[in-house]
């Protein structure tokens, strides 16, 4: 047997931006045994570096692909024609650069595809480093053009790898970190007609906090299983867990989230949770993961005023158990409130403290009879026990610019004797503008 090397190197690909290649050498083996001439070919210090920052192909003009056509031909395999005599070739001490603005993380990997018969390569690859693990069996078909990764399994511990995943799906104005083990498990096949596979993707003990300490999410756990790659497409049924969710002066806990990846980038999801000491459902809605903007309705059932209010720092304040429907809609970052109702719920009592000296009594002349308890209660020094509590968001049939109205009647607290009082009054002005959430701004999100 008899054996040589060769080296030769290449340059790095300029294309595309979000993978380049290189720079890269490579060293030849030949062996002989009898009449029989074999070629390994070994390449050394392999790197790749992949920027999180630029577009893959799959994403088309910067948003999910319209379609599974178009995604296809962005990225339909290349051709690749191995040398007959070449019997393997090797990977070693190979780099992969994950990149996203000034942060980067560095994995090594290693690997080698062998010729299992005419035109047909078998091989299998692993990575590991900081907080990750990767391994993955591939076979190429010359004849058919084909990649097919039968299996492929990705570790990630998210307190590692946080920085540069998180903000491809959180808002881009704050600062994340985030903990959890993350498993995805695949199996891919990469044709001339494009990339397509399966996959599920499973999180456990996550927890996600924006730097500022303003919006956390605590014990997530999901499973999210997509049965087509290409179009996006998951299994039915998908759901994700969170524990408690904090944003600002808004706590939720034991949220369900039921979710289903439709065609064409569109998420079905449906929410319930608990907050306010009562129950919060969400109705099913979908929106686009190229244009996040959603409208939706949310029902409550039995939860405390007293929470409710207190995102209004400038409404009166007070305790009872109220339902309703309450749409709402998120565009452009802000949240905006639409056609619903709140009350109290019938068959019970709740208690509504004002502060707001001059609300009722500016209309008032000081020697009408009730004038002064009247004053009283609207300045706080007296509490209201109601048993009507209504309120009505953006009513129909009324102007554009009124967001609310609202219904109470009751009687003084510390003179049960004395009313009932009725007080109906409309708020002329955006609902949004006196909700304080203790963030400050709105919420950007950006999936593209």
């Amino acid at each position: 047997m008899a054996s040589c090397c060769l080296a030769v190197a290449g340059r790095a690909a300029d294309h595309p931006a979000w993978l380049v290649v290189g720079p890269w050498e490579a060293r030849f083996e030949a062996s002989m045994v009898g009449n029989a001439a074999a070629l390994r070919v070994v390449v050394p210090r392999l790197r790749i570096t992949l920027d999180l920052d630029q577009q893959p192909p799959t994403s088309g003009s910067g948003a999910v692909a319209a379609s599974s056509a178009a995604g296809a031909t962005a990225m339909a395999a290349p051709s690749v024609e191995f040398p007959s005599i070449a019997k393997s070739i090797r990977i070693e001490d190979g780099e992969l650069v994950v990149k996203r603005g000034d942060l980067t993380q560095t994995v090594a990997w290693h690997g080698e595809l062998s010729q299992a018969g005419p035109g047909l390569w078998q091989g299998a690859f692993v990575a590991t480093g900081t907080g990750v693990e990767f391994s993955a069996t591939v076979t190429y078909e010359e004849d058919k053009r084909t990649w097919r990764i039968p299996a492929l399994t990705l570790r990630v511990d998210l307190a590692s790898w946080s920085a540069l995943i998180l903000p491809k799906f959180l808002p881009k104005d704050k600062t994340w970190s985030g903990s959890g083990a993350a498993v995805l498990e695949a199996a891919l096949a990469w044709t001339p007609e494009g990339l397509d596979g399966t996959a599920a993707l499973t999180l456990r003990d996550g927890r996600v906090s924006s730097a500022d300490g303003k919006i956390s999410a605590d014990g997530i756990e999901a499973t999210v299983r997509l049965v087509s790659l290409a179009r996006l497409i998951s299994a039915p049924a998908q759901q994700i867990k969170v524990g408690s969710l904090t944003a600002g002066t808004l706590k939720l806990s034991n949220i369900i989230a039921g979710m289903e990846m439709v065609s064409g980038g569109r998420v079905v999801v449906q929410v319930a949770a608990e907050g306010f000491g009562g129950r919060l459902r969400v109705e099913p809605f979908t929106f686009d993961l190229a244009s996040p903007d959603v409208r939706l309705t949310m029902d409550v059932d039995g939860i405390d005023a007293q929470g409710v209010l207190a995102l209004f720092p400038e409404a009166p304040q007070g305790h009872g158990t109220l339902v309703g429907r309450v749409p709402l809609s998120y565009e452009n970052g802000d949240v905006r409130f639409g056609e619903g109702h709140l009350g109290l719920k019938p068959g019970t009592t709740g208690r509504v403290q004002f502060r707001n000296p001059g609300l009722f009594t500016q209309a008032w002349p000081r020697w009408l009879l009730g004038w002064g308890l009247l004053n009283r209660i609207e300045g706080g020094q007296e509490a209201l026990l109601v048993n009507e509590l209504s309120i009505a968001l953006h009513p129909p049939g009324t102007p554009s610019w009124r967001a609310a109205q609202i219904r109470i009647m009751g009687v003084p607290a510390d003179h049960p004797n004395k009313g009932p009082f009725t007080f109906e009054f409309n708020v002329n002005a955006p609902l949004e503008q006196f909700m304080n959430l203790g963030m400050k701004g709105n919420m950007q999100f950006d999936f593209k």
